[in-house]
């Protein structure tokens, strides 16, 4: 992470400093029914709930806690060994690439995301390379829901062309 990139996502942790006790948002990603569910933890309050495409069984998608950091609008791809096999080149930041409006990396693994670009017909279907698609329409109603509820700053350009919202409050995906 650059610099001005890591001093900003320092800075919208007001969480780290002040010393509440926000439980923060959770995503849920439930594998069995192909569905993420949004939740406020501090409220209670329901966000929206976005049908996705999971990893097939050869690229199984990760369970578990994952710690969410950033929001990425217009991100870039790098396809990593398989996707290469299959002939994929990489796509400079953009909207319209094979990650759609945006994307949430599991920041473990940095390599597994919750991102747009599903295509609606392969909602509910295990076919991705480990990552869960959800349409672009449903992931910028996410997005919003996130802007609502004072979870994530705003948007910070960095040099390659992508937006990046750091997370404000303590968030994570839950992956069952």
């Amino acid at each position: 992470m650059q610099r001005a990139a890591r001093f900003a996502w320092l800075l919208s942790l007001p969480w780290l400093c002040a010393g509440t006790s926000d439980p923060g948002v959770l995503l849920e990603l439930d594998r069995d029914h192909y569905q993420v569910r949004a939740r406020d933890l501090a409220s209670g309050a329901e966000g929206p709930s976005l049908r996705v495409v999971l990893g097939s069984p050869a690229h199984p998608t990760p369970s578990g806690n994952f710690p969410l950091r950033v929001i990425v609008r217009n991100p870039g791809w790098i396809p990593g060994a398989t996707a290469r096999s299959y002939g994929a080149h990489s796509v400079a930041p953009s909207s319209r690439g094979p990650l759609g409006v945006g994307k949430i990396p599991f920041a473990e693994s940095g390599e597994i995301a919750l991102h747009g670009g599903a295509n609606p017909l392969l909602l509910g279907k295990p076919v991705s390379l480990g990552c869960a698609r959800a349409t672009d329409e449903d992931l910028l109603r996410l997005f919003d829901w996130l802007e609502e509820r004072h979870a994530i700053g705003d948007p910070v350009a960095d040099a390659g062309g992508e937006l990046r919202q750091y997370f404000r409050r303590p968030a994570r995906v839950s992956v069952r």
